[in-house]
């Protein structure tokens, strides 16, 4: 059966989406309405106003989550459909990585794209047939897997030094992210292989 790359593409992009989604779920603090905020309505309409903070921390958090991801799937995409080599340097170039950064960045966009051309040209109706055909074994995927965490840790380590703001707020979300993303995708794995 012969791959259907629009499909397929867009079924990455669905489960991008939705990793982004769970990720930012994870890391992004979510406010708790205690008892007597009700009483007080002060405190009430504070913890409305924390809420849609949330709500918007969430959103933009998925967002800036997801660029280079759909700038790299676009960038496989064009060239599986066209039959060319994907124009990885120009997803580089469109990131404001600092240069201190820029070679950790360029790996991980070429491993990404290494990932998503496998998906790319598998068939399936879902994205857990993609993966299933692309990878074939569970320990495979894990193995693809447990690559992209390692790579993607050392790009946040890379990049964390650069980012103005409080060094240990800053560690902590780094670390929280890369937690929350590898058990999101052990998770996955195992729900795909099952």
């Amino acid at each position: 059966m012969e791959p259907d790359l629009d499909l397929n593409r867009d079924l990455i992009l669905a489960h991008e989406r939705r990793f982004a989604g769970h990720v930012a779920g994870e890391v992004v603090d979510k406010p708790v309405l205690a008892l007597w905020m009700i009483l007080i309505p002060v405190f009430f309409v504070f913890y409305f106003y924390q809420l849609k903070r949330y709500k918007s921390g969430l959103k933009d958090f998925s967002e800036n989550f997801l660029i280079t991801r759909k700038r790299t799937l676009d960038a496989v995409w064009e060239a599986a459909t066209s039959e060319t080599s994907a124009d990885l340097e120009r997803v580089v170039e469109l990131s404001d990585i600092p240069s201190e950064a820029q070679a950790q960045y360029r790996v991980w966009v070429e491993l990404l794209a290494d990932h998503y051309l496998l998906l790319i040209k598998a068939s399936g109706s879902n994205y857990g047939e993609l993966v299933k055909a692309a990878f074939k074994k569970k320990s495979y995927y894990l193995k693809r897997l447990e690559n992209l965490n390692q790579v993607e840790a050392d790009l946040n380590t890379a990049i964390a030094p650069l980012l103005p703001g409080d060094e240990e707020s800053i560690n902590q979300v780094v670390e929280a992210m890369g937690k929350s993303v590898r058990e999101i995708r052990r998770s996955e794995a195992a729900q795909i292989f099952s």
